[in-house]
């Protein structure tokens, strides 16, 4: 009989420190998630749960990247714009100076002095007209480039007259693809086609109208040449004038066109933000812990194991003598 009490407490015993190390590791387990805010933090917590979760983590980061993507797409239209400012504003310079440069009382050394100036305004409109972005992609190059590399407004030397070919026998060729690539539903262009805005590309309406350099070209040549007479120079200017006209109206129409764009940007940002939030709370429905009841189950677990130790101690202190008695 003694023996049959004997083996019945040990499996007692042993059950109880079963149950305790159980209770244990589920408190330890709620614990876990309680400090993480999160049920599902392995696959073996929810196989299907945390399948669906890997799945809306990835929708999250294709949404992550078209957002880098478009941020990377403003920066370029913003830089863009700051350059068609400057721009703009050497066209009015130009456009002052050839009207000043029209002016009969001044002599062969003011003409000079203007057609210098010219020259500076010429050479900084070439190097804007070339500005590259933060990867050193060329703003207007269109749909790229005719030479790897390469800038897409660079000067050629014809070997022809000045008179003929542009100042010192230099012209600038447009070396890019003319056209501009179509937005998308979450990507932006960005790129211009730089041949409308500088170069002989004609506008709507207007036809025949020469680039920024010819254009600045044929007015330093005009105000260099003493041999011009007064109606010579003033037909001369006065075409020069006529066609930078056409020059501020194409820079105008680019930078509308770039508002438009990040009109745009502002609309596809909204639109990827609310997919992201969206995909968040799928996420979150998934795998986020249920504080309150989370909470309400730890208390619980907690008084049950409290119980369990309390209970277990009394027991291992009974002695025979205290059962006999």
């Amino acid at each position: 009989m003694s023996t049959v009490y004997r083996v019945a407490t040990a499996y007692s015993y042993d059950s109880t420190i079963n149950r305790l190390q159980q209770r244990g590791a589920q408190l330890a387990e709620l614990q876990d998630q309680l400090s993480s805010g999160k049920r599902v933090r392995r696959i073996s917590d929810d196989p299907s749960a945390a399948a669906l979760a890997e799945r809306e983590q990835a929708r999250m980061q294709r949404i992550q990247s078209d957002q880098r993507a478009l941020e990377a797409a403003r920066r370029n239209i913003e830089l863009s714009e700051s350059t068609l400012g400057d721009v703009n504003d050497l066209y009015l310079r130009a456009k002052e100076l050839i009207v000043q440069g029209g002016n009969g009382a001044l002599n062969a050394s003011d003409r000079r002095t203007i057609a210098d100036e010219l020259e500076g305004i010429r050479e900084r409109i070439l190097a804007l007209s070339n500005t590259q972005d933060t990867l050193g992609r060329p703003l207007f190059m269109g749909q790229g480039m005719t030479t790897a590399g390469g800038r897409p407004f660079a000067e050629a030397l014809t070997g022809g007259t000045p008179e003929s070919y542009g100042v010192d026998g230099r012209i600038v060729e447009w070396r890019g693809l003319s056209g501009q690539t179509a937005p998308g539903e979450t990507s932006l262009p960005h790129i211009l086609d730089g041949e409308r805005i500088f170069g002989r590309s004609d506008l709507p309406g207007q036809q025949g109208n020469n680039s920024i350099w010819e254009t600045l070209d044929r007015a330093i040549i005009a105000l260099k040449n003493p041999a011009l007479s007064a109606t010579q120079l003033a037909t001369e200017l006065g075409q020069a004038n006529a066609n930078l006209a056409v020059r501020l109206d194409a820079v105008l129409s680019a930078r509308g066109q770039l508002g438009d764009w990040l009109n745009r940007a502002d609309a596809v940002q909204t639109a990827l933000k609310a997919r992201e939030d969206y995909h968040i709370e799928q996420q979150s429905e998934l795998t986020d812990l249920d504080m309150v009841e989370a909470i309400s189950r730890f208390q619980t677990q907690q008084l049950a194991y409290q119980a369990g130790l309390s209970s277990y101690a009394q027991v291992q202190r009974l002695s025979l003598f205290q059962y006999l008695a």
